[in-house]
């Protein structure tokens, strides 16, 4: 019978030495694993042991009188691990690993392609000559905190007053920094339509995306900043409710 490799024989005997109820992992000395690799390959476990969490095979944490041995990503946090995590939510800044998780998200919303405002959300051919063009500076624009009808520049300096709220929404979601003209179409209808689902397309970008950081990180703190670097990385003008 061919002799098992060292990884598959550090596998084996986590998946059959384990008690669920108590660990996802297998004491090195109290299991009598270490005993049973020296009978097994003639060698020291604690060398070998060392390797294999270099190449990240097993994970390991230092407990009384040996080790816990873990298959790879089963090991608790440690600590440090922990204290990296609570100083990146206290700076806001994810750490290197959690950082790899909004390029995996951000590559399954890829898959579709990122929806642009207004193109992919107005229903069919809309008629140029059946658009209102106003023009506007290049600032930045937002909707008049006393008012959602209006729409106005951080100084004021810019004021239009939309003909609805959906109007003045579909200029804030529209317009880009520079940009010096915007075509609005005169069907109240079209532009419920748009902006509607616009709204609803970036409520689910958004909730699609704290599900995925929660499930990958346990941690809420954390993932409502990821997601929040998601919204910002897609652009999305209309926030979760």
């Amino acid at each position: 019978m061919e002799k098992l490799s060292y990884e598959d024989f550090f596998k084996m005997a986590i998946l059959k030495l384990r008690d669920l109820s108590k660990s996802h992992g297998i004491h090195s000395v109290f299991s009598g694993f270490n005993q049973a690799f020296r009978e097994y390959f003639g060698e020291d476990p604690i060398k070998v042991t060392q390797e294999l969490v270099n190449n990240g095979k097993i994970e390991i944490r230092p407990v009384k009188r040996g080790v816990m041995i873990y298959l790879p990503g089963e090991a608790p946090k440690s600590r440090a691990d922990q204290g990296r995590k609570t100083l990146s939510i206290i700076l806001s800044t994810p750490t290197e690993e959690v950082k790899g998780l909004v390029d995996e998200f951000l590559s399954q919303v890829a898959l579709n392609g990122p929806k642009v405002f207004p193109e992919d959300f107005l229903e069919g051919y809309v008629d140029s000559k059946k658009m209102l063009e106003i023009v506007v500076p290049g600032t930045s624009l937002q909707i008049d905190p006393n008012s959602q009808t209006i729409v106005i520049s951080p100084k004021r300096h810019f004021h239009y007053e939309a003909k609805n709220p959906p109007e003045a929404k579909f200029i804030i979601y529209t317009h880009k920094i520079g940009q010096r003209n915007i075509k609005i179409p005169n069907d109240n209808k079209t532009v419920f339509k748009a902006v509607t689902s616009y709204e609803k397309y970036c409520r689910e970008i958004l909730d699609q995306s704290y599900v995925f950081f929660l499930n990958r990180t346990n941690n809420e703190d954390m993932a409502e900043l990821l997601t929040k670097e998601i919204e910002e990385k897609l652009d999305l003008r209309a926030k979760r409710s």
